[in-house]
């Protein structure tokens, strides 16, 4: 996984720790670039488009509990990118944004509101530096980006999952990720079934993901993006992903923050509904 901090931790062999018990369907598979990605959309009637970039932990399934509220407001499209869920590993050096801007076009998305979660964060700020014409709101959650190094704390509080990992034991290896109390809050039970579902379908989304060309002085410029931005922060996140948000929202130059209390990094799967408030609220 291209998670940053979390990369030198979950190493590809992650991949034959854990079986697979189903995959997420994807209505729509595009070539894009060379190389087939997997995309959904709904409600192409709507006015406003809405595009989900997921979490570098799993792939666009983790949008599941958001997605039919979105779909009743707005155009969405979300999707996989490459080496998550139905999108195959990247066999060439590839950027992401360019990905994302060709995916658009290929659905006929001119311009979008961008939500992003935390590595999808960071492309949605590398996207707009790229393409300001093609964004017009951002909503950042828990975003991670080039330029904040992670302390030790960080690889030190994975350090046992790598040890199961490693151990071959996928029920320790999954039970690790889904009762880590920053990833989701430890009352929120119903979320951590959904994402150890997820992740057990799609093992490979554990994995590293190699070949990208991707940004590394996305914080320097964060006082470039002049778009209206939203940036939402779960209550149990780690200090230090909840720090980045900060900074993060002082660096932006029109840019408000919002915690979701009882919620850490997948505050979208653990309170959907106060995720979709949040950012319908903004975006109108």
């Amino acid at each position: 996984m291209h998670l940053g901090i979390y990369a030198c931790v979950l190493a590809a062999s992650v991949a034959m720790v854990l079986a697979p018990s189903g995959a997420r369907a994807a209505p729509h598979t595009a070539t894009i670039n060379g190389a087939l990605i997997s995309y959904e959309t709904c409600s192409d009637e709507k006015p406003q488009a809405v595009v989900l970039l997921h979490d570098g932990l799993a792939n666009a399934a983790l949008w599941d509990e958001v997605w039919p509220g979105l779909c009743e407001r707005y155009r969405v499209l979300r999707y996989d990118r490459r080496g998550y869920g139905q999108s195959p590993p990247a066999k060439d050096w590839h950027s992401p944004v360019e990905d994302l801007a060709a995916l658009m076009k290929h659905v006929g998305v001119a311009h979008a509101h961008m939500i992003g979660a935390f590595t999808g964060a960071a492309i949605v700020i590398d996207f707009l530096l790229e393409y300001p014409e093609a964004i017009d709101k951002l909503v950042l959650a828990a975003p991670n980006m080039a330029g904040f190094p992670p302390p030790d704390a960080i690889l030190l509080r994975l350090q046992k999952l790598e040890e199961y990992i490693r151990a071959g034991d996928s029920d320790a290896t999954m039970a690790a990720i889904v009762a880590d109390p920053h990833f989701l809050a430890p009352e929120n039970k119903a979320a951590r079934a959904k994402l150890e579902k997820i992740l057990r379908a799609s093992p490979g989304d554990l994995g590293e993901h190699p070949k990208q060309r991707r940004s590394n002085d996305t914080r320097h410029r964060l006082k470039e993006v002049y778009a209206p931005a939203l940036i939402l922060i779960g209550g149990a996140d780690d200090p230090y992903n909840q720090a980045v948000a900060v900074a993060v929202q002082k660096e932006m130059r029109a840019a408000r923050m919002t915690a979701l209390l009882g919620a850490g990094q997948l505050l979208y799967l653990e309170q959907p509904e106060a995720f979709i408030a949040a950012v319908t609220e903004f975006l109108k």
